[in-house]
């Protein structure tokens, strides 16, 4: 009886030990003047991981940048997200731009449609969204184009492949905000993250041209992690550095 007590406990202590970690609710940190900063949690791992997009509060409505990080069976986050807005800005949302075609970025979109809010990117962005088998967002915008809702211009610009083939980021010019999603790594990421889709050929010389474009950013947003540093972009080209120079020579 002592063995079958001691090997139940056991047990039971391993299904402990193998649950992963409660997931943290929907964070929102105030940026700068009507923009806010996303902050959504998936797994990885079996560790939760912070993914980041953007609230913009206009005179004509909400835009967001990036959907919260949800899955085909729960949209949770997403509707945690559109419950702040309606609570704390009491304003509609007009619009969310999403800027790839990743479960982090994309995965809120039916929650979205729910709502009536529209919902644009990449034609890229598009067609990769139906083949991963979520919702697509209107595949509308061109490689680079700037536009204006409220009293807030946007500027969305696809700088080449990087993290995907279908990476774009979104500048803020009168906040001088800089979106830059999974293309640009916090200067806290230790490594590239996911790179089964990466064009690591190419990543670089995208990079460089964000930096030519939008190098005078006064924050800097990668799509995860924090932003208290604006060096994501040189860290990211160091952490390019490292993987190439790390690949064993032919």
């Amino acid at each position: 009886m002592r063995l079958l007590t001691t090997v139940y406990f056991g047990l039971l202590a391993s299904a402990v030990l193998a649950q992963p970690a409660p997931k943290p609710n929907l964070r929102v940190t105030p940026l700068a003047d009507g923009v806010y900063v996303h902050t959504t949690y998936g797994t990885y791992q079996g560790e939760p991981v912070p993914s980041n997009g953007l609230i913009v509060n206009t005179n004509d409505g909400v835009v967001l940048i990036d959907t919260g990080w949800d899955t085909k069976d729960s949209t949770d986050n997403t509707r945690q997200l559109l419950r702040w807005v309606a609570d704390s800005l009491r304003q509609p949302v007009r619009l969310c731009i999403v800027t790839h075609s990743h479960d982090d970025k994309v995965g809120g979109i039916s929650e979205l449609r729910k709502a009536g809010i529209r919902v644009v990117s990449t034609a890229l962005t598009a067609q990769k969204t139906v083949v991963s088998g979520y919702e697509s967002p209107e595949g509308i915008l061109p490689a680079d184009t700037t536009f204006t809702i409220g009293n807030v211009p946007i500027r969305t610009y696809f700088p080449g492949a990087g993290h995907t083939s279908d990476n774009i980021v979104v500048w803020l010019p009168k906040q001088q905000i800089l979106h830059g999603g999974c293309f640009m790594k916090s200067v806290a990421a230790f490594g590239l993250g996911y790179i089964g889709e990466a064009n690591l050929s190419e990543w670089g010389k995208a990079v460089r041209r964000v930096m030519d474009r939008f190098g005078k950013a006064k924050w800097v947003i990668p799509g995860h992690d924090e932003w208290t540093d604006t060096k994501a972009l040189e860290h990211t080209l160091q952490l390019l550095s490292k993987h190439a120079a790390a690949q064993p020579r032919r």
